[in-house]
């Protein structure tokens, strides 16, 4: 199978030269986390990430902030291909290019699908590559910004007194409209205040930048307080191909992983599995 057949065509780009503000808002606006960036060719001759801007928040050019070499196929590149880059690579959009033109993207969703339509049973304790780490239910917004920004970990499962999972947290979590919408002018963001209110779920994709920046301080709330609480999650047996199907329905970028004893081991990512298609 060809990445043609999985590919979206014509997908969200932003053009160089550019600035910070207007990745920002294309960002946003679409509810993305990068971008593939074109010349006015539409050659793409780079990609941008929101992680490449919170590395550089004092950066406002796009050339300087975007990834300059990221790796492309092509339509006719084999879907396993595109899964080892993927992989090995820990990024979640493969520009495709033909005859220089940027004609679509590939993302980890695209190949979860043949996972399941190859109803492959390798099970999850085998495709664990990942860091896991857990935080307390009591721990602190800012501590757990904090540790989100050192361990470069985006989504921590969240334990009890007990120490049994109760929840997962992620980087977005962290910003809920009510915690800064009296806070930040989205002017700032090169976004008008009457924009429309889903634009604030692609807002969230952002916030981090600006909580770093110290435009937004995070309340005096623990982890509790915000993290997504209800979830599902597998077990160390189970198959990939079941697991790629609870992602999917779901709309999952990672599940929590338990023992037979109902013990946390850690969590597997999307790019995770998809590694079951290189092998």
């Amino acid at each position: 199978m060809n990445v043609e057949r999985l590919m979206t065509k014509d997908p969200v780009s932003v053009t160089i030269p550019n600035t910070r503000g207007e990745v920002l808002q294309l960002l946003v606006k679409n509810k993305k986390t990068g971008l593939p960036v074109v010349n006015g060719n539409n050659e793409v001759v780079g990609v941008i990430t929101r992680k490449h801007i919170f590395d550089k928040p004092d950066e406002e050019q796009l050339a300087l902030l975007m990834d300059t070499e990221p790796p492309m196929v092509s339509p006719t590149t084999k879907v396993s291909k595109a899964a080892q880059i993927l992989s090995e690579k820990d990024t979640y959009r493969l520009p495709v290019v033909k005859n220089g033109q940027l004609v679509g993207i590939i993302t980890p969703t695209d190949l979860l699908k043949v996972v399941v339509e190859r109803k492959i049973e390798k099970p999850i304790e085998e495709l664990l590559y990942h860091n896991c780490v857990p935080i307390s239910r009591n721990t602190t917004l800012k501590a757990a910004a904090r540790i989100i920004k050192v361990s470069k970990v985006y989504c921590l499962p969240v334990l009890d007194n007990e120490g049994i999972i109760c929840g997962l947290m992620t980087d977005r979590d962290l910003y809920k409209l009510s915690y800064v919408d009296e806070k930040l002018d989205l002017t700032e963001l090169g976004i008008s205040n009457d924009e429309d209110e889903w634009n604030w779920e692609g807002l969230r994709n952002v916030m981090p930048l600006y909580f770093e920046a110290n435009k937004v301080e995070l309340p005096d709330a623990m982890v509790g307080e915000v993290m997504t609480g209800q979830m599902d999650t597998v077990y160390r047996k189970t198959p990939a191909w079941e697991a790629a199907t609870m992602m999917l329905k779901n709309d999952y970028g990672q599940l929590p992983v338990r023992d037979d004893d109902d013990s946390l081991i850690s969590l597997v990512y999307d790019l995770d599995i998809i590694r079951v298609l290189a092998d």
